[in-house]
């Protein structure tokens, strides 16, 4: 029998679904607009001549543009590339990272920016040739007289594949969050029974009476922040991608959690949040200072047998012992003791 949890986890489902139907889309159509270079990518280096490279008069429209060109000998242009190191905005040193040769193919020549000295052989990307290079180039006298000879671009020799490996581990970083994240929200859309948190709510006894009080309650909440409600008896998650139920009663630690923010280590402020931790997830409601402490007051109200506060010690023992803080908050529960910590009895065990 469906109750209001199981149209609400179908709306978020439905949305997560989309979203990575949008994300996909644009992956596929993104690869597709670049399959010129996934073709260099995957068959290139082409090697190529005099002939191909006297037919290219556009290099960014060029259909093999990663190649490989072998000429007869390769000329100092006497052009360097220099890469200035700085710290603090100040130049420490400089150094030569790349040097222009002329490689000699056939009666033209072909540029080759190259960081491993003159080859006769150069491996890299078909690039336009800037406005600046040409100047240095062709700015000297000598040179300028045989400018008609040099082809109209140059070979960069550096990590031409190095953007397709990025793609490739963005890709499948991109699965693994869709098989993590996509591929649930597709299944729990066409069967909400299956989620966890309709189990949850099945555990807690009448499914269909606690979703209809939910429900109720989520209409006017006593405090709201973060996406998550406030409610009597639940701490309710609604947000675009998210829906979850959790109870005051199930509460076992709450704290505040305070945020320093800094630009350039200078504070800017500081941001608060509830944090409730219950059985089967935790709330972290967000907001001011005293709208959170507004919230940890009424949690304390609601579950008295808490533990609340935050301790390093608190922290360890939670995430290490969490089967023995549980008990011993159960424990403080059913004997209704108020002075008891619970960190006190799992120290003491």
């Amino acid at each position: 029998m469906d109750t209001w949890v199981h149209p609400m986890i179908r709306m978020t489902c439905r949305r997560r679904v989309l979203a990575w139907g949008l994300i996909l889309c644009g992956a596929v159509l993104f690869a597709a607009a670049q399959h010129r270079y996934v073709r260099n990518f995957v068959m290139g280096p082409f090697e190529v001549g005099q002939p191909y490279l006297d037919s290219v008069t556009d290099v960014t429209t060029a259909p093999r543009y990663f190649v490989k060109v072998t000429g007869s000998r390769a000329l100092d242009t006497g052009v360097q590339q220099v890469t200035i190191h700085k710290r603090g905005g100040v130049e420490t040193s400089r150094s030569v990272s790349a040097a222009y040769f002329a490689l000699v193919v056939g009666d033209r020549l072909l540029v080759v920016k190259s960081a491993a000295g003159a080859p006769t052989t150069a491996e890299g990307e078909l690039v336009r040739m800037p406005g600046d290079l040409r100047r240095q180039l062709f700015g000297r006298p000598g040179v300028a007289a045989i400018e008609s000879r040099f082809y109209p671009y140059f070979v960069d020799d550096g990590a031409f594949r190095l953007p397709g490996y990025i793609a490739i581990g963005a890709a499948l970083v991109l699965g693994f969050l869709f098989w993590r994240y996509g591929l649930p929200a597709w299944r729990y859309l066409h069967a909400p029974s299956s989620h966890p948190l309709v189990k949850r709510v099945a555990s807690w006894g009448d499914p269909l009476g606690i979703a209809l009080d939910a429900k109720r309650e989520s209409e006017s909440p006593r405090h709201k922040g973060g996406g998550w409600l406030v409610t009597d008896k639940y701490l309710i998650q609604r947000t675009v991608f998210r829906f979850d139920l959790l109870r005051h009663a199930d509460l076992l630690w709450a704290y505040k959690r305070v945020t320093k923010h800094s630009v350039n280590f200078i504070p800017t402020g500081k941001s608060y949040a509830a944090v409730l931790a219950c059985y089967g997830g935790a709330a972290e409601v967000r907001g001011r200072e005293k709208k959170v402490d507004a919230v940890l007051a009424f949690a304390a109200e609601r579950a008295p047998w808490a533990v609340f506060g935050f301790s390093d010690d608190l922290s360890k023992l939670f995430k290490k012992k969490t089967q023995d803080f549980c008990l011993a908050v159960e424990e403080k529960a059913r004997m209704g003791e108020q002075g008891a910590c619970p960190a006190e009895s799992i120290a003491g065990a």
